[in-house]
């Protein structure tokens, strides 16, 4: 019973450890919000755990995913004291009554609120491409070609297509691209969807007649198409998963085997396992062994081949026979999720991440 009342405080400990709000050293009282900041950078300058932002703001669950909107001009101050607190400079101002009279002013358009994270990073992922699979991208709707019976089509073009809804204004060509591979249980996860381009709908109809707007590449008969919905701009609190969440680098999305900073990967889980946009986690490598310098080598190889994080003898064990713990690299912010995977942004990566790499809470 005391071991098990021991084990019981131990725990608890390390609970309120992991749940400490840990500030900057040289932490500010207030910072002016500036055109280009997100809420990742400004809570990072108050925060050692920027993930914890909707902690010291307290956020509930919905205001997580629609958090008090942030404009530069504004100014974030810190409010300590025990759990320090953070609050918008304009929401503590005194409420002055004035008296109704006519003024007449200009107009301002009020700037942008700004971003979860760098927008430009991620703005072409948003709500071009994806991940589907084959039966899905099987019953999407196809061009079908155009009155001069060409077979290659650019910006500027009119083409039929089955797409017959004239509800949806524009809508996203695409093209099958390579499958994303499990690389814990080798099963595909779906295709990278290649975004080929935008077109619009002139006349409904079986076929409808649409025009190409713009292309990155030529487009073809047999292309499919997917709804287009515009801006993806969103304003997801950072924030760490409410469960455990165990999952691997399945891909990146610059088709090469290492990416970094402001680099996009794809992870083998998706709202199945409980992701969710905006979520935070920490990416994790496998020490290498210390104790042969033939292991060290066969590791560097696995990694630059990009087979890093397979276990094996020598990145398991030190020369005491210990296991050896793994090595936070890098944080990814979550800013897509599919059925079985998602999209994530490396942050702060300390070196570059691979395939393999193991993801779950930061």
């Amino acid at each position: 019973m005391r071991l098990a009342l021991f084990a019981a405080l131990v725990a608890a400990a390390f609970a309120v450890l992991a749940d400490e709000v840990r500030l900057q050293d040289n932490v500010p009282d207030r910072y002016t919000v500036v055109k280009g900041d997100t809420l990742w950078e400004v809570s990072a300058r108050f925060l050692k755990d920027p993930w914890k932002w909707p902690e010291v703001w307290g956020f509930n669950r919905e205001q997580i995913k629609n958090p008090h909107l942030i404009y530069p001009g504004d100014t974030v101050v810190l409010v300590r004291g025990p759990q320090p607190q953070l609050a918008l400079e304009r929401d503590a101002l005194e409420t002055v009554k004035l008296s109704p009279q006519a003024r007449a002013e200009p107009i301002e358009e009020k700037a942008a609120a700004i971003p979860s994270i760098p927008y430009e990073a991620v703005a072409s992922l948003l709500n071009e491409g994806g991940l589907v699979h084959d039966d899905e991208l099987a019953r999407a709707p196809r061009i079908l070609g155009s009155s001069e019976g060409r077979v290659l089509f650019g910006a500027g073009d009119r083409v039929y297509a089955t797409a017959n809804d004239p509800s949806v204004p524009h809508w996203e060509i695409v093209r099958a691209g390579p499958a994303v591979i499990d690389p814990d249980t080798g099963e595909a996860l779906g295709n990278l969807l290649i975004h080929i381009g935008l077109m619009h709908m002139l006349r409904p109809g079986e076929p409808a007649l649409f025009e190409i707007d713009r292309t990155h590449q030529e487009v073809l008969e047999r292309d499919r198409l997917y709804p287009y919905f515009g801006d993806g701009r969103m304003a997801f609190a950072p924030h760490a998963p409410d469960k455990p969440v165990q999952a691997k680098v399945a891909a990146t999305l610059n088709a090469a085997k290492l990416t970094g900073t402001y680099g996009s990967v794809v992870l083998n889980k998706g709202f199945k396992d409980g992701l969710e946009v905006g979520h935070v986690l920490g990416i994790y490598r496998s020490a290498p062994s210390l104790a042969d310098p033939r292991c060290q080598r066969a590791e560097k190889l696995a990694f630059l081949a990009g087979r890093n994080g397979i276990k094996n003898e020598c990145n398991q064990r030190d020369e005491d026979g210990h296991g050896l713990p793994d090595k936070r690299i890098a944080l990814a912010f979550v800013y897509r999720v599919f059925e079985r995977a998602a999209y994530a942004l490396v942050l702060k990566g300390e070196q570059p991440v691979a395939i393999r790499d193991a993801v779950r809470n930061p």
